[in-house]
């Protein structure tokens, strides 16, 4: 079977079953059936045709959680055109530093067209513009697809690495198909049941996890923005409440996020929440939060919300997506390493791919043993797009970078490996400082930043709150308790710096990048909060 084969089936699908699309600003969501959504697949697949498009062409795709933007994206894997799909212009984005990204991109993997994806039609580029046709553009009953193969390209997606340019990952139609069957099986869907997902459409888990896998399906799917979500957790909430929703797709700051809104809401607000129907969470992306986890399902319990239901999962964009998850009615075992860390389970190994961990010296890890995670089979793809860079090691693995347990053949995933700091012996992760950091109430999910410079562990906290700059030494007094009291370090008050905002770099997915961001406080470039009179 080929994606192609999957826009094929919605040609026949119920009437009732659709996409249903929140865009920013929106007060409601509009629906898509998916019969209706095939018809205009088809409209579109003729007029990208009549622009030039063909089989093979290479499309750079800012990929906009917009119905035309969407669209267009099945439209061009109709044709068996490669969609190259990045992250759209968007505010707070330095234009200079897009623009520079999109010709590399080009540059390097031969785009011939640019989607004029709403975000970019103010953007000066030298690349031939694809537009989208108009919105009253006459439906069609039939499309004239490409004849494509399993081993084809569907399309490219990015691993948006911490450390260097994203790399260009090529999901073949055999490899996406394996990757949503996969996903539905471990799911164990029901015909009833309804998806939510506002994360992100050029993130693997927002595009395979949440859109693709649900249309494999064709289950109605309720599909909003990162903004939506940002602007009104609660009202997430809610609509998980009120849609019946039973598999959601979110990474783990989320969660944060949630209980900071759900702290000052007024109870009446939610006092007919009902998330009895939730049955999945997919929960990856991220390192997870233990404590607020637990806090979180603690919080919810009384609004229905099953302990089984948050699904720690492991995956990567060269998987295509998932490679572990929990199993359905079990609860995420907690392991305690030996750095007295704890460590939560993301599950066994899909059936299909094979799993080991090895140590610093390149030795098989034993049962508990911290190791790089490496992997073989199952949805992994070949080789990373239009490059010569060896994929797996001489023993036909993939080395990725994160390190991990293994116990009772579960993984446990602990962090990265150029996240790793060695103290007294022991190996401590970054995420480890900042899951105990952002429990202060002081500290907003995501603003906080461990990194290590001239063999000194540096704490950056962005804010911008008067009252915490205002009694600064306190506030770092604070931070070095939490992380004395959780951690076993100390960390001196002059290495905890209250920074501006927007100065913890980030990939595209949200994850930092904490060389960068270190090599910004060794050069100096780091600017401390107003009115915060500790030294870089």
């Amino acid at each position: 079977m080929t994606a192609i084969a999957m826009i094929q089936a919605l040609k026949n699908t119920d009437s009732h079953l659709g996409l249903f699309l929140r865009q920013d600003r929106a007060a409601e969501s509009k629906f898509l059936a998916y019969c209706e959504m095939y018809q205009k697949i088809a409209a579109y697949m003729e007029y990208f045709r009549a622009a030039g498009v063909a089989a093979g062409s290479r499309v750079l795709f800012p990929f906009e959680t917009t119905e035309g933007v969407i669209i267009a994206f099945f439209a061009l894997v109709g044709l068996g055109a490669i969609p190259l799909s990045v992250k759209p212009y968007s505010m707070g984005v330095v234009k200079e530093s897009y623009l520079e990204f999109l010709t590399k991109v080009t540059t390097q993997y031969q785009a011939e067209f640019v989607l004029e994806a709403p975000s970019i039609r103010s953007l000066e580029l030298s690349l031939q513009r694809l537009q989208l046709p108009d919105t009253d553009i006459q439906p069609q009953e039939s499309a004239n697809f490409a004849t494509i193969t399993d081993t084809d390209i569907a399309f490219v997606q990015f691993s948006f690495g911490s450390t260097s340019f994203p790399k260009g990952i090529p999901v073949t139609h055999g490899k996406i198909v394996a990757q949503m069957q996969a996903i539905a099986n471990h799911a164990q869907n029901r015909p009833s049941d309804a998806t939510a997902s506002w994360l992100p459409l050029y993130h693997d888990m927002g595009l395979v996890g949440g859109l693709l896998t649900t249309l494999y399906l064709r289950h109605n799917l309720h599909l909003s923005t990162p903004m939506h979500f940002l602007m009104n957790p609660v009202e997430w909430l809610s609509e998980l409440s009120e849609k019946k929703i039973a598999i959601a797709v979110i990474p783990d700051f989320a969660i944060s996020y949630c209980l900071r809104r759900l702290a000052i809401t007024d109870p009446e607000e939610i006092a007919n929440l009902n998330l009895t129907q939730l049955r999945m969470v997919f929960n990856g992306s991220e390192p997870i939060n233990i404590d607020k986890l637990h806090q979180f399902l603690e919080v919810l319990a009384p609004y229905g919300l099953q302990a089984t239901a948050i699904k720690p999962c492991y995956g990567m964009a060269e998987a295509v997506l998932m490679i572990s998850c929990c199993k359905l009615e079990e609860v995420p075992r907690i392991v305690t390493l030996a750095n007295g860390c704890k460590a939560i389970s993301v599950g066994q190994a899909l059936s299909t791919f094979d799993i080991r961990l090895r140590t610093e010296d390149g030795l098989l890890c034993h049962e508990g043993e911290v190791g790089e995670v490496e992997l073989r089979g199952g949805t992994l793809v070949d080789n990373y797009f239009e490059s010569e860079r060896p994929f797996y090691n001489c023993d036909g693995f993939f080395p990725t970078g994160d390190l991990g347990v293994i116990s009772e053949g579960e993984l446990f995933v602990t962090g990265r490996l150029n996240d790793r700091f060695k103290i007294n012996g022991q190996s401590y992760f970054a995420s480890d400082f900042e899951h105990a950091i952002e429990s202060l109430p002081f500290v907003q999910p995501s603003k906080v930043a461990t990194i290590q410079a001239d063999d000194r562990i540096i704490i950056l906290i962005e804010t911008k709150q008067a009252s915490v700059l205002q009694q600064l030494i306190d506030h770092q007094r604070q931070v070095s308790e939490i992380v004395l009291n959780q951690l076993g370090i100390k960390i001196p008050v002059d290495n905890i710096l209250f920074i501006r905002p927007g100065q913890l770099e980030k990939t595209s997915s949200g994850k930092l990048r904490r060389i960068a961001i270190a090599q910004a406080y060794i050069t100096g470039k780091i600017m401390l909060a107003k009115n915060a009179r500790n030294g870089c």
